[in-house]
């Protein structure tokens, strides 16, 4: 009798649980179309930076201005992952430590980013993201 009442019990909460899960999906990506909210994730990067005696990991994700613009970066992969090794590989570590350095940093990729996908701020990438920042 009481084993019928736990295993009830557990197929509520599973259910109850899965609906959770799947509203809060279909809330999150609601609100990302309403807001022109993409995202193209890049796949980390390691770089030597200037000097050659400190590297910098980082993993970076684009937020998109259209979602047309989500073709064009996947598209252009292999050039923009070439001009954010360049960007990041000159740089020096003071450069990039403060919040400032980060900040101009973050505006001169999405410029290189927009640069290669022949788009402003408003059409192509709308800002970088680091979701990661290491300096070694």
């Amino acid at each position: 009798m009481a084993y019928s009442k736990i295993k009830t019990a557990s197929v509520l909460f599973l259910i109850f649980t899965g609906f959770l899960f799947s509203t809060g999906a279909a809330h999150a990506s609601e609100s990302a179309g309403k807001e022109g909210g993409m995202y193209a994730k890049l796949e980390p990067f390691t770089v030597n930076l200037l000097g050659l005696s400190q590297y910098l990991q980082v993993a970076v994700t684009l937020k998109l201005a259209k979602p047309e613009a989500e073709e064009a970066v996947k598209a252009n992969m292999p050039i923009i992952r070439h001009e954010f090794i360049l960007l990041l590989s000159s740089k020096e570590a003071s450069q990039i430590s403060s919040f400032e350095g980060k900040q101009k940093l973050m505006e001169e990729a999405k410029q290189a980013v927009n640069k290669v996908l022949k788009s402003t701020e408003k059409e192509g990438v709308a800002s970088t993201l680091f979701e990661s920042f290491i300096i070694q």
